[in-house]
């Protein structure tokens, strides 16, 4: 065995020991990594596109709703899986023989190993989550205007709809199903009501 394969060897063995310390480390990193993500799209759901989304269609403001909170949960999520892996869970017991606290060490690496690779996807599909929310904030359709519903009184009595056109001579309102074209010479007044009884 040549120098090289015994300082190979050697490091290889002290690694063993070490192992734990660097999958804690890494995950630190991660938990560090997914507080910046959730500072920035925090900054991107403030600055983002319509101040609200009450003015989206129905259907498009419920999407944009449910997919910042899911974006919420999976981020929520992403950060409790990389603080454990980075601290472990609280009150675990201490191993205290040798070949049991290898197995333990060796369970605990990959424990570490799979909830960082789970929080780094969920935290990308929260990312696109939110992206996807703030895009159809920007491009969603408008929710269609209240009709404007009047109350006119007028010289041969009252009539209450939509309105839904006005001329020079006359106004037009829907009542139900039919237009009512009402004279302006003969109308007395005109006031907005939110609804016909």
């Amino acid at each position: 065995m040549s120098l090289d394969q015994k300082r190979w060897l050697q490091k290889a063995q002290e690694l063993k020991f070490t192992q734990l310390d660097s999958a804690r480390k890494q995950a630190e990193g991660w938990r560090t990594g997914l507080g910046g993500l959730t500072a920035l799209l925090s900054a991107v759901l403030i600055v983002k596109g319509r101040d609200t989304v009450t003015t989206l269609a129905s259907g498009y403001r419920w999407a944009v709703v449910l997919l910042l909170g899911l974006a919420l949960a999976l981020l929520v999520t992403a950060t409790l899986l990389a603080v454990r892996a980075a601290s472990g869970w609280p009150g675990q017991e201490i191993v205290r023989s040798g070949e049991a606290l290898r197995a333990w060490t060796r369970a605990e690496i990959r424990r570490i190993s799979r909830a960082v690779r789970w929080a780094a996807r969920l935290a990308t599909l929260a990312i696109a989550c939110v992206a996807v929310a703030v895009g159809t904030t920007w491009l969603g359709p408008a929710a269609a205007p209240a009709p404007a519903m009047v109350e006119v009184r007028h010289r041969g009595g009252r009539v209450c709809g939509e309105l839904t056109g006005a001329d020079t001579r006359d106004l037009t309102v829907r009542t139900g199903g039919r237009a009512e074209r009402i004279p302006l010479a003969g109308v007395v007044a005109i006031r907005p009501v939110g609804g016909c009884g």
